[in-house]
């Protein structure tokens, strides 16, 4: 299926599938490293096309918390990633990304969203955006797109409400990565004391050619699995296959860390 976000938001209808209330799972010891490396992830992770020039994807925001001695954190995002080109590969991090989400800090709560990109830049190569705390209880919707409307190098990330209305937009700059993969799914990082409900990641789609004049997402869902990760903590499995006709891109479930 292909289709345009005119105005940046579907054309077609999102259709919500409605949980019953669930508290978060209790939490337990678990080994996914610190803040900085060796995360856990449950996630779905495209590389079928040569490039993607932007993501989008509903996410249901659920109950998540990191308790004050957890270690590190969890959350719930997409990524838009360029493994390839070599000045990303030859950065810090060996990879450029632009990420957008909902993070759960020790002991803080409710979960912030966020954004952040990693470049292809000798400093300055990590940058975390941590926004307002979010709402449980309904779908948000993360957008992320390669910007061709001026100078080279800049990726669009916008977030949105169920009422349309734009919560956040943040720019990437100095970002000339040419993404080859798209992933979605749950980061874990610690030891400890992080649990998130159930959710669901739907609409998984992918732009088709960077944003210009017309200010339109182009894009074509995706209809196929990837290829997915559950490393128990954090677990992930579709619960609808995206390659079902109709299934706008899939239904991709996670949960941490019972």
């Amino acid at each position: 299926m292909s289709g345009r976000i005119a105005r940046l938001w579907p054309a077609a209808a999102i259709f919500l599938f409605l949980l019953c209330t669930v508290k978060p799972l209790h939490a337990s010891n678990y080994s996914c490293g610190n803040p900085s490396v060796g995360h856990c992830y449950a996630d779905a992770v495209w590389k079928e096309k040569p490039q993607y020039f932007g993501a989008f994807s509903s996410i249901l925001q659920i109950g998540m918390n990191c308790s004050s001695n957890c270690g590190g954190f969890v959350n719930n995002e997409t990524w838009l990633v360029d493994y390839l080109s070599q000045a990303c590969v030859s950065n810090a991090f060996g990879a450029c990304w632009v990420e957008a989400g909902y993070h759960a800090f020790p002991g803080e709560g409710n979960p912030y969203y966020f954004w952040a990109d990693s470049r292809p830049l000798t400093s300055s190569t990590y940058n975390n955006h941590f926004l307002n705390q979010a709402d449980a209880a309904d779908f948000t919707h993360f957008m992320i797109i390669q910007d061709a409307r001026g100078a080279a190098g800049i990726y669009q990330v916008w977030i949105y409400n169920d009422t349309q209305s734009v919560l956040f937009n943040g720019t990437s700059t100095s970002n000339t990565m040419s993404a080859n993969t798209v992933i979605i799914g749950t980061e874990l990082a610690g030891t400890t004391g992080a649990s998130a409900a159930p959710s669901q990641f739907q609409m998984n789609i992918w732009a088709v050619k960077p944003l210009g004049s017309d200010y339109t997402f182009w894009y074509n869902t995706q209809v196929d699995k990837g290829s997915d990760t559950s490393q128990s903590p954090p677990t992930g499995s579709w619960l609808i296959d995206p390659s079902l006709a109709g299934s706008n891109g899939g239904i991709f479930t996670t949960s941490c860390c019972g």
